[in-house]
């Protein structure tokens, strides 16, 4: 099946699904740490987890009065450090005092990180003896690992959204990875995004900043207040479906429809009562077909590609009749089936006869 002739037109016309919702910005104007921008994500995320107490900053040596802070961004944080941030908000510090022992092989009694290790130990949020006997409390978290330990502390089940089950990355293609249930929840919970290079780097070492903007991130959709942020997300996504489908390369498209539906469920399960978002996931639902029919095109299965056309086309109707102020945006999705579908039916009715 040949690659769309007219998709560019969709690309110029797409309504930002960012205007759905009024825009959400807690971002912070100024900092009380000297190394990190005011106005900038980190900052607001800094900011906010320094006022809970969950994060706090390091001595300026460069200032005498001893009243300025450092936060060091990007200094690397270990696996102690992390449970740490993670464990200190959800205990009382009288319940932390009891904690004096544990069973890791490489955790010392008087050890600062061991009662923070011990508490999430008890608490499943680590495996301990006989599973894993030492710690590595000196080793660099990485970034499924710590999202997987908030999701635990929170008590998320790793089987939300389990009816998802789809590559959402070059670097994120096996769902039956270990961290595939937190990664997929995380993007509903919009804790972190795919890269400017398309991955996920599940594998990364995290910094200051990177653990700070991934907990705040958490703590504010479990607010209600990242409800934007997703809707922004799966915009973005369906951008790059629609470049991927534009550009005949229906594997980066498929990663992309994922990920806008992630984000999408993710909007719709914090504000399920909008029918605006409740549009916008319908929006998702539609690309989502829209790619697996260019799909089935490909494989010359036209009559799939023609019935997932019609989905899609369904879908886009649903959109409107929730919220009309979806109406350019789904006649635009609409065009785009009708488009793949007579693409189909005149691939299957084969070259015409001279």
């Amino acid at each position: 099946m040949r690659p769309m002739k007219n998709l560019q037109r969709f690309l110029a016309g797409i309504l930002a699904l960012s205007v759905l919702l009024p825009s959400i910005s807690l971002a912070a104007e100024t900092t009380a740490f000297k190394d990190v921008p005011a106005g900038s994500p980190v900052a607001e995320a800094a900011e906010y987890l320094r006022s809970v107490g969950v994060l706090s900053g390091y001595p300026d040596p460069s200032d005498p009065s001893g009243q300025a802070a450092l936060f060091r961004p990007d200094q690397k944080v270990n696996r102690a450090e992390s449970i740490k941030i993670i464990i200190a908000p959800l205990l009382k510090p009288e319940a932390l005092t009891q904690l004096t022992s544990t069973p890791f092989s490489d955790i010392k009694t008087g050890d600062w990180y061991l009662p923070y290790v011990e508490a999430a130990r008890q608490n499943s949020i680590v495996d301990g003896p006989p599973a894993k006997t030492a710690f590595n409390g000196t080793k660099p978290v990485t970034k499924m690992e710590f999202i997987k330990m908030i999701l635990l502390a929170y008590r998320i089940d790793p089987n939300s959204y389990s009816e998802i089950s789809l590559p959402l990355s070059s670097d994120v293609i096996d769902p039956t990875a270990w961290f595939y249930p937190y990664l997929r929840y995380a993007l509903t919970a919009s804790m972190t995004m795919v890269t400017s290079e398309g991955t996920f780097d599940p594998g990364r070492e995290l910094t200051r900043g990177d653990t700070a903007l991934i907990l705040y991130r958490f703590l504010m959709y479990r607010n209600g207040k990242r409800t934007q942020a997703l809707l922004s997300e799966s915009e973005s996504e369906i951008l790059i479906v629609l470049g991927s489908l534009k550009d005949n390369n229906p594997e980066q498209a498929e990663y992309a429809s994922a990920r806008a539906l992630l984000a999408a469920r993710g909007a719709n399960a914090g504000a399920p009562n909008q029918p605006l978002v409740q549009g916008a996931l319908k929006i998702t639902e539609a690309f989502r077909a829209i790619v697996r029919a260019y799909r089935a095109g490909i494989n010359q299965q036209f009559d799939e590609s023609i019935r997932l056309c019609g989905d899609a086309w369904n879908l886009a109707t649903r959109a409107k009749e929730l919220s009309p102020g979806l109406a350019n945006l789904s006649d635009q999705v609409q065009a785009l089936a009708k488009n793949l579908a007579d693409s189909a039916r005149t691939a299957k009715a084969g070259p015409a006869s001279p």
